[in-house]
Protein backbone atom coordinates (compact mmCIF):
# COMPACT_ATOMS: atom_id res chain seq x y z
CA UNK A 1 0.00 0.00 0.00
CA UNK A 2 2.62 2.88 1.06
CA UNK A 3 4.22 2.26 -2.88
CA UNK A 4 1.02 2.85 -4.51
CA UNK A 5 1.01 5.86 -2.51
CA UNK A 6 4.29 6.38 -3.46
CA UNK A 7 3.60 5.90 -6.80
CA UNK A 8 0.39 8.13 -6.90
CA UNK A 9 2.45 11.26 -4.99
CA UNK A 10 5.28 10.77 -7.96
CA UNK A 11 2.48 11.12 -10.85
CA UNK A 12 1.21 14.37 -9.17
CA UNK A 13 4.65 15.73 -9.13
CA UNK A 14 4.56 15.04 -12.39
CA UNK A 15 0.81 16.42 -12.93
CA UNK A 16 2.21 19.84 -11.39
CA UNK A 17 5.14 20.01 -13.15
CA UNK A 18 3.50 19.74 -17.20
CA UNK A 19 1.70 22.77 -15.59
CA UNK A 20 4.51 24.82 -15.76
CA UNK A 21 7.18 26.33 -18.58
CA UNK A 22 9.17 24.36 -20.67
CA UNK A 23 12.00 25.14 -22.95
CA UNK A 24 11.58 27.85 -25.59
CA UNK A 25 8.21 28.51 -24.06
CA UNK A 26 6.70 32.03 -26.07
CA UNK A 27 10.33 32.90 -26.80
CA UNK A 28 10.44 33.17 -30.17
CA UNK A 29 12.02 32.75 -32.87
CA UNK A 30 13.76 29.48 -32.60
CA UNK A 31 12.13 28.58 -29.05
CA UNK A 32 13.68 25.48 -27.24
CA UNK A 33 13.45 21.74 -26.99
CA UNK A 34 9.59 21.37 -26.41
CA UNK A 35 9.68 22.90 -30.36
CA UNK A 36 12.46 20.32 -31.17
CA UNK A 37 10.44 17.45 -29.88
CA UNK A 38 7.44 18.89 -32.03
CA UNK A 39 9.16 19.91 -34.72
CA UNK A 40 11.06 16.12 -35.10
CA UNK A 41 6.87 14.97 -35.43
CA UNK A 42 6.53 17.22 -38.38
CA UNK A 43 9.65 16.29 -40.10
CA UNK A 44 9.58 12.76 -39.78
CA UNK A 45 5.57 12.67 -40.79
CA UNK A 46 6.41 14.77 -43.84
CA UNK A 47 8.90 13.36 -45.55
CA UNK A 48 10.69 9.90 -46.54
CA UNK A 49 12.28 7.89 -43.99
CA UNK A 50 15.66 8.44 -45.90
CA UNK A 51 15.27 12.07 -45.81
CA UNK A 52 15.40 12.47 -42.19
CA UNK A 53 18.98 13.36 -41.69
CA UNK A 54 19.19 15.03 -45.34
CA UNK A 55 19.72 18.68 -45.42
CA UNK A 56 16.91 20.38 -47.20
CA UNK A 57 14.17 23.57 -47.55
CA UNK A 58 11.49 21.78 -45.19
CA UNK A 59 14.79 20.00 -43.17
CA UNK A 60 16.00 23.43 -42.52
CA UNK A 61 19.36 22.80 -40.44
CA UNK A 62 18.71 26.27 -38.67
CA UNK A 63 15.53 24.66 -37.47
CA UNK A 64 16.13 21.86 -35.08
CA UNK A 65 17.36 19.18 -37.25
CA UNK A 66 16.71 15.69 -36.66
CA UNK A 67 20.09 15.11 -34.55
CA UNK A 68 19.05 12.17 -32.62
CA UNK A 69 19.32 8.60 -33.57
CA UNK A 70 16.85 6.44 -35.76
CA UNK A 71 14.73 5.33 -32.92
CA UNK A 72 13.90 8.47 -31.90
CA UNK A 73 13.24 9.45 -35.08
CA UNK A 74 10.85 6.14 -35.26
CA UNK A 75 9.58 7.39 -31.84
CA UNK A 76 8.78 11.14 -33.23
CA UNK A 77 6.94 9.27 -36.40
CA UNK A 78 4.48 7.32 -34.39
CA UNK A 79 3.65 10.46 -32.25
CA UNK A 80 3.16 12.13 -35.23
CA UNK A 81 0.87 9.51 -36.98
CA UNK A 82 -1.20 10.04 -33.43
CA UNK A 83 -1.24 13.77 -33.50
CA UNK A 84 -2.34 13.81 -36.88
CA UNK A 85 -5.31 12.11 -35.90
CA UNK A 86 -5.97 14.51 -32.68
CA UNK A 87 -4.74 17.48 -33.99
CA UNK A 88 -3.22 17.84 -37.52
CA UNK A 89 -2.33 21.14 -36.83
CA UNK A 90 0.19 20.16 -34.18
CA UNK A 91 2.77 19.11 -37.25
CA UNK A 92 1.24 21.19 -39.74
CA UNK A 93 4.22 21.33 -42.57
CA UNK A 94 5.81 24.94 -42.11
CA UNK A 95 2.70 26.70 -40.33
CA UNK A 96 3.08 24.36 -37.04
CA UNK A 97 6.59 26.08 -36.03
CA UNK A 98 6.95 27.53 -32.81
CA UNK A 99 3.06 26.33 -32.30
CA UNK A 100 1.89 26.69 -28.52
CA UNK A 101 -1.61 25.73 -29.08
CA UNK A 102 -3.28 24.15 -25.76
CA UNK A 103 -3.59 20.99 -27.94
CA UNK A 104 0.21 21.13 -28.62
CA UNK A 105 0.72 21.65 -24.86
CA UNK A 106 -1.59 18.68 -23.78
CA UNK A 107 -0.82 16.09 -26.70
CA UNK A 108 2.97 16.97 -25.64
CA UNK A 109 2.52 16.20 -22.22
CA UNK A 110 0.69 12.95 -22.17
CA UNK A 111 3.06 11.62 -24.62
CA UNK A 112 5.75 12.19 -21.97
CA UNK A 113 3.67 10.80 -19.07
CA UNK A 114 2.81 7.59 -21.05
CA UNK A 115 6.32 7.17 -22.27
CA UNK A 116 7.56 7.22 -18.37
CA UNK A 117 4.70 4.78 -17.64
CA UNK A 118 5.69 2.06 -19.91
CA UNK A 119 9.49 2.45 -20.49
CA UNK A 120 10.43 3.89 -16.88
CA UNK A 121 8.21 3.45 -14.30
CA UNK A 122 7.91 -0.88 -14.47
CA UNK A 123 11.97 -1.37 -14.39
CA UNK A 124 12.53 1.34 -11.76
CA UNK A 125 9.59 -0.26 -9.66
CA UNK A 126 11.58 -3.52 -9.85
CA UNK A 127 14.61 -2.45 -8.43
CA UNK A 128 13.39 -0.55 -6.05
CA UNK A 129 10.36 -2.96 -4.93
CA UNK A 130 12.23 -4.09 -1.34
CA UNK A 131 13.75 -0.96 -0.46
CA UNK A 132 12.18 0.76 2.64
CA UNK A 133 9.72 3.16 2.18
CA UNK A 134 11.94 6.38 2.05
CA UNK A 135 13.97 5.17 -0.76
CA UNK A 136 11.46 4.42 -3.07
CA UNK A 137 10.44 7.84 -2.44
CA UNK A 138 13.35 8.90 -3.59
CA UNK A 139 13.79 6.43 -6.49
CA UNK A 140 10.71 7.81 -7.96
CA UNK A 141 10.25 11.30 -7.02
CA UNK A 142 13.87 12.41 -7.91
CA UNK A 143 13.12 15.83 -8.80
CA UNK A 144 15.44 16.08 -12.33
CA UNK A 145 13.69 13.08 -13.82
CA UNK A 146 10.30 15.02 -13.20
CA UNK A 147 12.04 18.42 -14.09
CA UNK A 148 13.84 17.28 -17.42
CA UNK A 149 11.52 15.48 -18.76
CA UNK A 150 7.74 16.80 -17.42
CA UNK A 151 9.47 20.38 -17.36
CA UNK A 152 11.77 20.97 -19.29
CA UNK A 153 10.47 18.48 -22.09
CA UNK A 154 12.66 15.66 -22.96
CA UNK A 155 12.12 11.67 -23.54
CA UNK A 156 14.84 10.98 -21.55
CA UNK A 157 12.39 8.00 -19.73
CA UNK A 158 12.80 6.24 -22.96
CA UNK A 159 16.31 5.83 -22.96
CA UNK A 160 16.83 5.04 -18.78
CA UNK A 161 14.22 2.64 -18.85
CA UNK A 162 15.51 0.84 -22.13
CA UNK A 163 18.63 0.86 -19.99
CA UNK A 164 17.33 -0.87 -16.92
CA UNK A 165 15.57 -3.47 -18.82
CA UNK A 166 18.94 -4.01 -20.05
CA UNK A 167 20.86 -4.28 -16.64
CA UNK A 168 17.88 -6.87 -15.85
CA UNK A 169 18.05 -8.97 -18.11
CA UNK A 170 22.32 -9.09 -17.81
CA UNK A 171 21.84 -9.71 -14.66
CA UNK A 172 19.53 -12.78 -14.67
CA UNK A 173 21.82 -13.94 -17.30
CA UNK A 174 20.04 -13.35 -20.58
CA UNK A 175 22.32 -11.81 -22.71
CA UNK A 176 21.30 -11.64 -26.06
CA UNK A 177 17.77 -9.92 -24.92
CA UNK A 178 19.97 -7.82 -22.43
CA UNK A 179 22.01 -6.55 -25.38
CA UNK A 180 19.08 -5.81 -27.78
CA UNK A 181 17.72 -3.49 -25.10
CA UNK A 182 20.80 -1.72 -24.63
CA UNK A 183 21.43 -1.26 -28.48
CA UNK A 184 17.90 0.32 -28.39
CA UNK A 185 19.03 2.11 -25.92
CA UNK A 186 22.20 3.80 -27.91
CA UNK A 187 20.02 4.27 -30.83
CA UNK A 188 17.00 6.14 -29.07
CA UNK A 189 19.98 8.62 -27.47
CA UNK A 190 23.69 8.45 -28.50
CA UNK A 191 24.43 9.94 -24.21
CA UNK A 192 23.60 6.30 -24.14
CA UNK A 193 27.26 5.89 -25.21
CA UNK A 194 28.20 6.54 -21.72
CA UNK A 195 27.32 3.15 -20.37
CA UNK A 196 28.92 1.29 -23.57
CA UNK A 197 32.32 0.51 -22.13
CA UNK A 198 30.53 -1.57 -19.02
CA UNK A 199 28.36 -2.97 -21.14
CA UNK A 200 30.61 -4.47 -23.35
CA UNK A 201 33.42 -5.56 -20.52
CA UNK A 202 30.52 -7.56 -18.15
CA UNK A 203 29.38 -9.16 -21.58
CA UNK A 204 32.54 -10.12 -22.42
CA UNK A 205 33.22 -11.17 -18.98
CA UNK A 206 30.71 -13.85 -19.13
CA UNK A 207 31.36 -15.10 -22.80
CA UNK A 208 34.84 -15.35 -23.31
CA UNK A 209 35.45 -18.76 -22.43
CA UNK A 210 32.22 -19.82 -24.39
CA UNK A 211 32.74 -18.85 -28.06
CA UNK A 212 29.91 -19.35 -29.38
CA UNK A 213 28.03 -17.24 -26.55
CA UNK A 214 30.27 -14.44 -27.94
CA UNK A 215 29.39 -14.69 -31.87
CA UNK A 216 25.38 -15.01 -30.43
CA UNK A 217 25.47 -11.81 -28.54
CA UNK A 218 27.80 -9.98 -31.04
CA UNK A 219 25.76 -11.14 -34.00
CA UNK A 220 21.94 -10.09 -31.50
CA UNK A 221 24.10 -6.52 -31.62
CA UNK A 222 24.76 -6.20 -35.36
CA UNK A 223 21.46 -7.60 -36.31
CA UNK A 224 19.75 -5.35 -33.98
CA UNK A 225 21.71 -2.32 -35.25
CA UNK A 226 21.00 -3.42 -39.20
CA UNK A 227 17.07 -3.43 -38.74
CA UNK A 228 17.16 -0.01 -37.40
CA UNK A 229 19.57 1.45 -39.64
CA UNK A 230 17.83 -0.56 -42.79
CA UNK A 231 16.27 2.37 -44.65
CA UNK A 232 19.68 4.11 -45.13
CA UNK A 233 21.79 0.73 -45.61
CA UNK A 234 21.11 1.39 -49.59
CA UNK A 235 23.48 4.64 -49.71
CA UNK A 236 26.77 5.30 -47.81
CA UNK A 237 26.93 8.88 -47.86
CA UNK A 238 22.92 9.19 -46.33
CA UNK A 239 24.41 6.91 -43.18
CA UNK A 240 27.74 9.45 -42.81
CA UNK A 241 25.16 12.89 -43.54
CA UNK A 242 23.12 10.82 -40.03
CA UNK A 243 26.01 9.75 -38.67
CA UNK A 244 27.78 13.59 -38.86
CA UNK A 245 24.22 15.21 -37.53
CA UNK A 246 23.90 12.86 -34.55
CA UNK A 247 27.63 13.69 -33.51
CA UNK A 248 28.08 17.70 -33.97
CA UNK A 249 31.68 17.55 -32.98
CA UNK A 250 31.19 21.63 -34.43
CA UNK A 251 29.56 22.73 -31.40
CA UNK A 252 32.56 22.57 -29.41
CA UNK A 253 34.34 21.16 -26.09
CA UNK A 254 30.78 21.98 -23.71
CA UNK A 255 27.69 24.21 -23.63
CA UNK A 256 26.99 26.85 -21.50
CA UNK A 257 28.16 26.33 -17.75
CA UNK A 258 28.36 22.60 -16.85
CA UNK A 259 29.37 20.98 -13.80
CA UNK A 260 32.23 19.05 -15.87
CA UNK A 261 36.25 19.21 -15.98
CA UNK A 262 36.30 21.37 -19.20
CA UNK A 263 34.21 24.46 -18.18
CA UNK A 264 35.46 24.35 -14.23
CA UNK A 265 38.87 24.30 -15.50
CA UNK A 266 38.06 26.59 -18.26
CA UNK A 267 38.28 29.40 -15.49
CA UNK A 268 42.04 28.50 -15.62
CA UNK A 269 42.96 27.45 -18.89
CA UNK A 270 40.68 28.46 -22.30
CA UNK A 271 40.91 25.43 -23.59
CA UNK A 272 39.50 26.33 -26.93
CA UNK A 273 41.61 28.79 -27.65
CA UNK A 274 44.79 26.53 -27.28
CA UNK A 275 43.34 23.59 -29.06
CA UNK A 276 40.77 23.23 -31.77
CA UNK A 277 37.35 21.15 -31.96
CA UNK A 278 38.54 18.13 -33.18
CA UNK A 279 41.88 17.74 -31.30
CA UNK A 280 39.98 18.52 -27.84
CA UNK A 281 37.19 15.77 -29.23
CA UNK A 282 40.23 13.27 -28.99
CA UNK A 283 41.60 14.83 -26.01
CA UNK A 284 38.47 13.89 -24.31
CA UNK A 285 37.98 10.46 -25.78
CA UNK A 286 41.38 9.72 -24.24
CA UNK A 287 41.25 10.88 -20.81
CA UNK A 288 37.11 9.58 -20.71
CA UNK A 289 39.07 6.13 -21.21
CA UNK A 290 42.37 6.32 -19.35
CA UNK A 291 39.64 7.52 -16.15
CA UNK A 292 37.70 4.49 -16.84
CA UNK A 293 40.01 1.44 -17.51
CA UNK A 294 41.32 0.95 -13.75
CA UNK A 295 37.65 0.56 -12.63
CA UNK A 296 36.76 -1.84 -16.63
CA UNK A 297 39.56 -3.92 -15.44
CA UNK A 298 38.15 -4.75 -11.97
CA UNK A 299 35.04 -5.59 -13.55
CA UNK A 300 36.45 -7.90 -15.98
CA UNK A 301 37.71 -9.94 -13.08
CA UNK A 302 34.64 -9.18 -10.43
CA UNK A 303 31.19 -9.03 -12.84
CA UNK A 304 29.05 -8.61 -9.76
CA UNK A 305 30.90 -4.98 -9.94
CA UNK A 306 28.55 -3.91 -12.99
CA UNK A 307 25.77 -1.50 -11.64
CA UNK A 308 29.19 0.13 -9.70
CA UNK A 309 30.70 0.39 -13.13
CA UNK A 310 28.16 1.84 -14.64
CA UNK A 311 28.00 4.32 -12.13
CA UNK A 312 31.68 5.20 -12.19
CA UNK A 313 32.28 5.33 -16.10
CA UNK A 314 29.19 7.07 -16.43
CA UNK A 315 30.34 9.92 -14.10
CA UNK A 316 33.47 9.70 -15.49
CA UNK A 317 31.55 10.32 -19.11
CA UNK A 318 30.13 13.05 -17.71
CA UNK A 319 33.39 14.88 -16.04
CA UNK A 320 35.67 14.17 -19.10
CA UNK A 321 34.10 14.12 -22.26
CA UNK A 322 33.18 16.33 -24.93
CA UNK A 323 30.61 18.57 -25.25
CA UNK A 324 28.66 17.36 -22.21
CA UNK A 325 24.71 18.51 -21.44
CA UNK A 326 23.87 19.36 -17.85
CA UNK A 327 21.03 17.15 -18.42
CA UNK A 328 23.01 13.95 -18.90
CA UNK A 329 24.13 13.92 -15.12
CA UNK A 330 20.33 12.02 -15.15
CA UNK A 331 22.68 9.11 -16.48
CA UNK A 332 24.81 7.97 -13.16
CA UNK A 333 21.96 9.19 -11.14
CA UNK A 334 19.66 6.69 -12.21
CA UNK A 335 22.43 3.77 -11.01
CA UNK A 336 22.28 5.47 -7.86
CA UNK A 337 18.40 5.20 -7.71
CA UNK A 338 18.56 1.55 -8.34
CA UNK A 339 21.88 1.26 -5.53
CA UNK A 340 20.40 2.85 -2.86
CA UNK A 341 21.26 0.24 -0.06
CA UNK A 342 25.16 0.43 -1.13
CA UNK A 343 25.16 4.46 -1.21
CA UNK A 344 22.99 5.38 1.98
CA UNK A 345 22.60 8.84 1.99
CA UNK A 346 24.83 10.11 -0.23
CA UNK A 347 22.51 9.02 -3.06
CA UNK A 348 20.28 11.69 -1.71
CA UNK A 349 22.95 14.22 -1.09
CA UNK A 350 24.18 13.78 -4.63
CA UNK A 351 20.30 14.47 -6.28
CA UNK A 352 19.92 17.56 -4.30
CA UNK A 353 23.54 19.07 -5.47
CA UNK A 354 22.66 17.37 -9.19
CA UNK A 355 19.20 19.04 -8.80
CA UNK A 356 20.63 22.51 -7.81
CA UNK A 357 22.98 22.43 -10.56
CA UNK A 358 19.77 22.88 -13.03
CA UNK A 359 19.04 26.14 -11.17
CA UNK A 360 19.84 28.52 -14.29
CA UNK A 361 18.12 26.12 -16.62
CA UNK A 362 15.04 26.29 -14.68
CA UNK A 363 14.99 29.97 -14.88
CA UNK A 364 15.36 30.04 -18.25
CA UNK A 365 12.36 27.76 -18.88
CA UNK A 366 10.08 29.95 -16.74
CA UNK A 367 10.79 26.96 -14.29
CA UNK A 368 11.71 28.18 -10.95
CA UNK A 369 8.90 28.14 -8.95
CA UNK A 370 7.89 24.34 -9.90
CA UNK A 371 11.93 23.24 -9.22
CA UNK A 372 12.22 25.25 -5.81
CA UNK A 373 8.41 23.06 -4.75
CA UNK A 374 10.13 19.57 -5.97
CA UNK A 375 13.39 20.29 -4.37
CA UNK A 376 12.26 21.68 -1.08
CA UNK A 377 9.71 18.90 -0.86
CA UNK A 378 12.42 16.44 -1.93
CA UNK A 379 15.20 18.04 1.14
CA UNK A 380 11.70 18.00 3.63
CA UNK A 381 9.98 14.26 3.23
CA UNK A 382 13.40 12.31 1.79
CA UNK A 383 16.42 13.42 4.36
CA UNK A 384 18.18 9.97 4.48
CA UNK A 385 20.92 9.51 7.23
CA UNK A 386 21.43 5.64 6.56
CA UNK A 387 25.41 5.01 6.35
CA UNK A 388 26.78 3.94 3.14
CA UNK A 389 27.83 0.18 3.72
CA UNK A 390 31.61 1.50 3.48
CA UNK A 391 32.85 3.41 6.74
CA UNK A 392 36.75 3.11 6.65
CA UNK A 393 37.25 5.74 4.41
CA UNK A 394 38.59 9.02 5.86
CA UNK A 395 37.37 11.21 3.00
CA UNK A 396 33.60 9.51 3.69
CA UNK A 397 34.04 10.71 7.37
CA UNK A 398 34.91 13.48 6.49
CA UNK A 399 31.92 14.57 4.66
CA UNK A 400 29.36 13.07 7.05
CA UNK A 401 30.29 16.11 8.96
CA UNK A 402 30.03 18.72 6.43
CA UNK A 403 27.03 17.03 4.48
CA UNK A 404 24.87 20.03 4.69
CA UNK A 405 27.66 22.92 4.12
CA UNK A 406 26.96 22.41 0.19
CA UNK A 407 23.26 23.46 1.13
CA UNK A 408 24.36 26.43 2.67
CA UNK A 409 26.40 27.82 0.12
CA UNK A 410 24.08 27.17 -2.50
CA UNK A 411 21.50 29.12 -0.26
CA UNK A 412 24.28 32.05 0.12
CA UNK A 413 24.80 32.12 -3.82
CA UNK A 414 20.80 32.22 -4.46
CA UNK A 415 20.25 35.43 -2.17
CA UNK A 416 23.62 37.06 -3.17
CA UNK A 417 22.23 36.67 -6.90
CA UNK A 418 19.10 38.29 -5.82
CA UNK A 419 20.76 40.87 -3.84
CA UNK A 420 23.72 41.62 -5.67
CA UNK A 421 25.02 42.16 -9.45
CA UNK A 422 27.46 39.87 -10.44
CA UNK A 423 30.67 42.07 -11.42
CA UNK A 424 30.71 43.26 -15.17
CA UNK A 425 33.74 41.66 -16.03
CA UNK A 426 32.57 37.79 -14.49
CA UNK A 427 28.94 38.70 -15.25
CA UNK A 428 27.81 34.27 -15.11
CA UNK A 429 29.52 34.57 -11.39
CA UNK A 430 27.04 32.84 -9.56
CA UNK A 431 26.03 30.82 -12.50
CA UNK A 432 29.41 29.17 -12.44
CA UNK A 433 29.46 29.36 -8.83
CA UNK A 434 26.99 26.94 -8.73
CA UNK A 435 28.83 24.65 -11.21
CA UNK A 436 32.09 24.68 -9.22
CA UNK A 437 29.66 23.30 -6.44
CA UNK A 438 28.18 20.64 -8.23
CA UNK A 439 31.30 19.66 -9.68
CA UNK A 440 33.12 19.43 -6.38
CA UNK A 441 30.27 16.77 -5.25
CA UNK A 442 30.54 14.72 -8.54
CA UNK A 443 34.15 14.49 -8.13
CA UNK A 444 33.80 13.57 -4.41
CA UNK A 445 31.44 10.95 -5.53
CA UNK A 446 34.25 9.57 -8.02
CA UNK A 447 36.64 9.41 -5.43
CA UNK A 448 34.36 7.44 -2.74
CA UNK A 449 33.06 5.40 -5.40
CA UNK A 450 36.62 4.07 -6.60
CA UNK A 451 37.05 3.14 -3.01
CA UNK A 452 33.63 1.35 -2.51
CA UNK A 453 34.21 -0.48 -5.46
CA UNK A 454 37.44 -2.03 -3.57
CA UNK A 455 35.24 -3.27 -0.62
CA UNK A 456 32.56 -5.09 -2.65
CA UNK A 457 33.73 -9.35 -2.41
CA UNK A 458 33.69 -11.28 -5.92
CA UNK A 459 30.41 -13.40 -5.48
Amino acid sequence: MKLIAIILISISLRIYVAFGGYSGMNDPPQYGDFEAQRHWMELTTNLNITQWYEKSEFNDPKWWPLDYPPLSGYFAYILGKIAEIFDPDIIAPYSSRGIETFNTKLFMRISVFISELIFLYPPLIYFILKQESKQQLIGLCCPLLILVDHGHFQYNCIMLGLTLYAIICLEKGKLELGSIFYVMALHFKVMSLYYSLPFFIYILSKTYKEPKKVVYVGMTVILTSLIIWLPWLSDLKLIQEAIATIFPIHRGLYQLHVATFWCISHIMIKWNLIFNNQLLFRLAAILTLLFSIPSLIRLFKQPNLFRHTLFIVSQTFFLFSFHVHEKTILLPIILLLISQKDYGYLVYDYTIIATITHHPLMIEDKLFIEYCVLLILFFIFTRNNQSPKFQDSWILNLYSKIRNIPILLYIVIFICQQIIKPPQRFPFLYELSIQVLGFSMYTFMYIISHQQIKNVKND
